[in-house]
């Protein structure tokens, strides 16, 4: 994948309702294009797109896995993968999959089954916001924060470091970004980017649920009037359960995480929303 097609990709993605913002694009290719792959027809449309991003020299994560419609059963979207595959070797790769289709992935070696994920979206609930916890702890923009403290909390989550995407993400100029500290120690962070559709809180990380709940208020503040909250939880969490139970959102999609080689355990009680739903451990 070279940098000019990320509009043909974005055209792509949009066509077939994807709600994948330009800018998140440019984000994962500006991260690392090495395992990005397209397939390009003569005149120069793009029609399949699948891609790794690596997080280090053992653990790489899959995303997009997208064939363009009157293309489909031709074979092209295996043959993504397999390049793909080959392009990141012997890493340990995990992917998001629809609950439904997890058996289309065995034959690429993704049996190993982690945490679900439930894609959710509807309009905030007001009085839920207004009730802002407080206690021995502060909440502050993740600007007035040292960024090296966030990406080693963040690194506690995800498992391992990623400095260049969450730089890539959570510095964006589109970006609303909170954390949460005690004692000015890292406890918690989230952040809010628009998307073509609705606004993404990803991610929302926290000790704990009054933590968690702080932080989704200051967040949530900056969604605009009739705009819809982009919320993807595990449902293994049950206090994130209770957030979207909380805020009447509708949950459209389940996804499961799958491996090739191994489990990677997370912490899952303090995930309340993923950093993304694609190119991510977390």
């Amino acid at each position: 994948m070279r940098r000019s097609d990320i509009q043909g990709l974005y055209e792509l993605l949009a066509e077939n309702k994807w709600n994948m913002e330009k800018s998140y694009l440019e984000c994962v290719f500006n991260t690392d294009p090495t395992g990005l792959v397209v397939v390009v027809k003569d005149d120069g449309e793009i029609i399949g797109h699948n891609g790794i991003l690596a997080h280090s020299e053992t653990i790489a994560s899959s995303g997009m896995n997208i064939v363009k419609e009157g293309y489909r059963e031709l074979g092209i979207g295996q043959k993504l993968f397999r390049r793909v595959m080959d392009v990141m070797a012997e890493r340990n790769v995990g992917g998001t999959a629809l609950s439904n289709r997890i058996s289309f992935y065995h034959q690429f070696g993704w049996k190993i089954q982690s945490f679900t994920l439930h894609y959710s979206m509807g309009k905030v609930n007001k009085s839920f916001i207004s009730e802002v916890p407080s206690g021995d702890f502060e909440v502050v923009p993740l600007k007035d924060v040292n960024f090296k403290d966030v990406v080693a909390y963040d690194t506690e989550l995800h498992t391992v470091p990623r400095p260049v995407y969450l730089t890539q993400w959570a510095l964006h100029n589109s970006a609303n970004g909170y954390v949460a500290l005690k004692s000015g120690r890292v406890v918690g962070y989230g952040v809010l980017r628009p998307a073509d559709v609705g606004h993404k809180m990803f991610p929302l990380f926290a000790d704990d649920p009054i933590l968690a709940k702080a932080l989704f208020c200051h967040l949530a503040s900056h969604i605009p009037e009739g705009e819809d909250l982009i919320f993807v939880h595990p449902i293994e969490n049950e206090l994130s359960n209770q957030f979207v139970a909380a805020n009447e959102l509708t949950s459209y999609l389940s996804m499961t995480r799958l491996y090739n080689k191994w489990n990677i355990e997370v912490d899952i009680k303090r995930v309340y929303s993923t950093s993304s739903t694609e190119y991510a451990i977390v």
